[in-house]
């Protein structure tokens, strides 16, 4: 059965060096929101027209979640296991996941990424601080709505397959996952 590896979360969660560990220990391509939108800000001129930088940072969002599933779709058509990681919100990602799964046999994995909600906000405000957050994230949610959020977890894609969740925060917990990871193809 063809794995697709899910990884999703809250912001500031760990789930991009989480992709990019497990995309090198299992040798499995990547397909990373952020990967996309910093791409599309670095080649994609601002336009002219007066626009906010949240506005750009908005309309490059948009064509980055349309990339992201289109090229999802063809890795799975084409029978090719792989990570797509992004901040899976249900209320939007539910039927496009659900749609895919319709069209195409694979077994979805999803991980969600989960810490405290101290952790979180203080790596939210450290890759601000460090300067290692690309331009083209917008760093205006203010303390009290972002704190409000994260209180509860990233909620489950709702489709069938296997949940993980993987809490960010404690060693040795990578190595873990990646043997349950190691198992389910295994099992195939």
């Amino acid at each position: 059965m063809l794995n697709v590896l899910i990884i999703t979360g809250h912001p500031a969660t760990g789930k991009t060096t989480l992709s990019h560990k497990l995309a090198a220990e299992l040798n499995l391509p990547l397909i990373g929101k952020d990967i996309i939108k910093e791409l599309l800000a670095d080649w994609l001129p601002k336009p002219a027209e007066e626009i906010s930088d949240t506005d750009w940072s908005r309309r490059l969002s948009i064509a980055t979640w349309r990339l992201l599933y289109q090229q999802t779709e063809e890795l799975i058509r084409a029978g090719v296991p792989h990570i797509v990681e992004a901040n899976f919100d249900p209320q939007y990602s539910d039927s496009l996941w659900q749609d895919l799964m319709s069209k195409y046999a694979f077994r979805p994995v999803q991980i969600r990424c989960e810490a405290d909600p101290q952790t979180i906000i203080k790596r939210y405000h450290q890759r601000i601080a460090d300067g290692s957050r690309h331009m083209v994230h917008v760093n205006t949610i203010p303390d009290s709505h972002y704190s409000e959020s994260i209180k509860t977890h990233m909620g489950w894609i709702n489709i069938d397959g296997i949940r993980l969740s993987f809490d960010t925060t404690k060693t040795g917990n990578q190595d873990n996952l990646l043997r349950e990871l190691r198992q389910l193809n295994s099992l195939d």
